[in-house]
């Protein structure tokens, strides 16, 4: 099934004909919002109609709430590609979110939707609201499609007690609980960079690394080690098996800025300056300074060896 990028809201779009509608920002594409895609493109195959994710980008908070730190699960590359790998959706509209969008109410909002697309029904999470000051809530929304022909279903997909959320799942990573991240991402977390060239000190002691620059709205794993997998350009299924360090070295006395580096095992690619994909499968240990250079290569050697049995490598 083909998905198409739509990406200029504004501009000239193609009219997409019936629809049937999930909006949100969708932040890491979690079990939950592809319970919603999946509904949703059950319900447009039913009916005829296109199955059609309408997504923001920047996040919505960092325009409403322009003095707070936004940290995310994916840009938006990533969301779409994550879009795309589930197979199920014809197309995606992208909302560029500034205040003139932030200002409009849920009706306003419809309207625009109309202008592309003749929306049937709508998918969304039992916590969504849409429009100024949130005003469109599930029940004021089943309101508004009784008089414009559209239906409104919603859905909630809970992990025991709690809802599965886009929020905890970055709170999970940030406190280092990988597995539990794992489980409601759906898939592994994945760190998207580009290598840039570092101090090579990991050559310098056996260990060489790819150092890489990441987007700031990244959210990142906890300081620690871990066993990863890695996808180079050009790649479909990340197939390198590696090691992957995030923290501030302290044993070299600590960096101002924290760093992910990667050690791809048995590896002597040169890696410079090529976007790097790391799939995070496994946290080893925490970061910890060693008394000395001779401890550190022995406790990376022994990292080495449990990545390559958490893999199933040599």
């Amino acid at each position: 099934m083909r998905v198409e990028y739509l990406q200029a809201f504004k501009g000239t779009i193609q009219p997409l004909g019936p629809a049937v509608l999930t909006i949100g920002f969708f932040d890491g594409v979690h079990l939950g919002h592809q319970r919603l895609i999946a509904r949703a493109a059950e319900l447009a195959h039913a009916r005829g109609a296109q199955a059609v994710a309408v997504t923001f980008w920047p996040s919505p908070l960092s325009v409403v709430r322009p003095d707070t730190t936004v940290q995310l699960l994916s840009t938006l590359d990533e969301k779409l590609a994550l879009f795309a790998s589930l197979g199920q959706l014809d197309a995606a509209l992208v909302v560029p979110f500034d205040t003139e969008t932030a200002s409009l109410s849920p009706e306003a909002f419809l309207d625009l939707l109309a202008s592309v697309c003749q929306p049937i029904a709508l998918v969304e999470g039992t916590d969504f609201a849409l429009g100024h000051k949130r005003l469109g809530t599930v029940e004021y929304l089943r309101g508004l499609g009784e008089a414009r022909g559209f239906s409104v279903e919603s859905y909630e997909v809970r992990d025991g007690d709690e809802r599965v959320s886009s929020t905890r799942i970055r709170g999970l990573l940030r406190a280092g609980t990988l597995t539990d991240a794992t489980r409601l991402l759906g898939r592994a977390y994945t760190l998207i960079g580009e290598v840039v060239t570092g101090d090579q000190r990991g050559r310098l002691i056996g260990f060489p690394t790819a150092n890489l620059r990441l987007p700031a709205v990244k959210t990142l794993p906890a300081n620690g080690v871990y066993a990863v997998r890695v996808r180079l350009p050009g790649e479909t299924k990340a197939g390198h098996a590696g090691v992957c360090n995030i923290g501030v070295r302290p044993t070299f006395g600590g960096e101002p800025r924290l760093m992910v580096e990667v050690h791809v095992l048995d590896g002597s690619m040169d890696l410079y300056g090529l976007p790097l994909a790391v799939e995070f499968v496994a946290r080893l240990r925490d970061e910890q300074r060693f008394n000395g250079i001779e401890a550190l290569k022995a406790q990376i050697s022994a990292d080495v060896e449990q990545a390559r049995s958490l893999l199933a490598i040599g």
